[in-house]
């Protein structure tokens, strides 16, 4: 006699097997969306120009620069510079779009149907998005570097990875593009609008470090190191130990704009599970 053995999967396995399905549908409509490839594409593409003009026009003029130019150069930060500043730009507005697109089209309404669990839904859309970013962003930071080196070897100012703090700006800059498309995205889930989402991210990581510029020195250095962007992407980026008193180590830059993404990224949460769509 056979006998017939049903085996009932918990709430953990239900919960994991809801997640993953989740996040399958998440990357099928990431990568079945025109404006991913877009988006990403130019990201690599402006972030590698930089690299080339800026390299490029540090050979041309190398042979006319002081011994003191010449010593100070960082060869690494030269060559990830445009990824901090130029791909900042770009990975921005993935971020914004990964959640606004939806709600511009009301299909944010259809995705709520099929996952009705709204912290599961959002939670998959950021894993999917914090990963094919950061894939993007690191693969980007390392071809900048190595590119940039390639172009530098002629008047032999490149450095290998290996050169004390090269690997630290190579990481630090696609870590930054990934905190700034993250900032981007729980912009996007406070004000569910694609326009509103980019004036504000960018406002924040282009213009107010401009306008802080104006404060009395004083206020200046007390506030700076705290600001986005701005002077922080030249600490974060360069490979050597030394920066302005008034500012935070390298780590300690990048740790503060984590905390504000991560900040929003929970606001962005509990309105996403309170707010209708």
């Amino acid at each position: 006699m056979t006998t017939l053995t049903l085996h009932r999967s918990g709430p953990a396995t239900e919960r994991r097997i809801m997640v993953a399905r989740a996040v399958r549908s998440e990357f099928t409509k990431v990568r079945s969306v025109r404006s991913t490839y877009w988006t990403l594409t130019l990201m690599v593409l402006a972030s590698l120009a930089w690299c080339v003009a800026y390299c490029l026009g540090t050979v041309h003029h190398w042979p006319a620069m002081s011994p003191q130019d010449r010593a100070s150069f960082d060869p690494a930060q030269s060559s990830v510079l445009g990824v901090a500043l130029l791909g900042q730009l770009v990975i921005v507005v993935f971020g914004a779009l990964m959640l606004t697109s939806e709600y511009s089209t009301g299909s944010m309404r259809t995705s709520l149907t099929v996952m009705p669990r709204r912290t599961v839904l959002y939670g998959a859309k950021l894993a999917v998005f914090a990963a094919v970013s950061l894939g993007v962003a690191v693969v980007t930071s390392l071809g900048a570097f190595f590119l940039g080196q390639a172009l530098l070897g002629g008047p032999h100012a490149a450095v290998s990875l290996a050169h004390p703090g090269a690997l630290r700006s190579v990481v630090i800059t696609a870590l930054y593009a990934e905190v700034c498309g993250l900032i981007a995205f729980g912009v996007g889930a406070l004000v569910r609008n694609t326009a509103a989402a980019l004036t504000i991210a960018y406002g924040a990581l282009t213009l107010l470090p401009q306008l802080v510029k104006a404060l009395p020195t004083p206020l200046y250095h007390a506030v700076v190191a705290w600001v986005p962007g701005g002077d922080a992407i030249a600490v974060m980026t360069a490979t050597s130990g030394s920066r302005p008193p008034h500012m935070f180590s390298a780590w300690g830059e990048l740790a503060v704009f984590a905390a504000y993404a991560a900040v929003l990224l929970a606001i962005g949460a509990v309105q996403f599970r309170t707010r209708d769509a």
